[in-house]
């Protein structure tokens, strides 16, 4: 059984490398790395509660190279901070007008290739996709915890 297991545990990391190398390639083509990507992803996921707190947390990324991605977003007209109204120590992350443009059309791409990718799959294998996905999530979960 052990053996059964190292071969499950090595064909899910090379299911998370090849993924995350799908998604760096398709980031490079379209000039921009995940980070970056996922970065403008999250700022239309949460457009009326983003900050860097957030962004840090839900990617696992370091403040500081949050803090590059977004100073890069703003010197590019791309993205604007504000004070937001129920704590005046926080700033809220929101499009401006060309950033919201920018990252709807780039987002938007990204949706068409993900659906086609889904539409080459089965019902069946999308939603085990999904339940073993979730599943794996909460066993870790519970694994951490032992």
């Amino acid at each position: 059984m052990h053996q059964e297991l190292q071969r499950i545990r090595q064909g899910y990391y090379d299911l998370w490398f090849g993924t995350n190398a799908v998604y760096e390639r398709w980031a490079k083509k379209h000039g921009l790395n995940n980070n970056l990507l996922l970065t403008l992803y999250l700022l239309k996921e949460f457009p009326d509660d983003c900050t860097q707190h957030l962004i840090c947390e839900k990617l696992m990324l370091p403040k500081q190279t949050v803090n590059s991605i977004l100073a890069g977003l703003e010197a590019r007209g791309f993205v604007e901070k504000k004070v937001s109204p129920k704590d005046k120590r926080v700033k809220l992350l929101t499009f401006t007008e060309q950033g919201a443009t920018y990252a709807d059309e780039l987002l938007q791409k990204m949706d068409d290739f993900e659906e086609r990718a889904l539409r080459n799959m089965t019902d069946a294998q999308r939603n085990a996709l999904l339940e073993g996905g979730f599943a794996w999530m909460k066993a870790l979960r519970a694994a951490i915890d032992d």
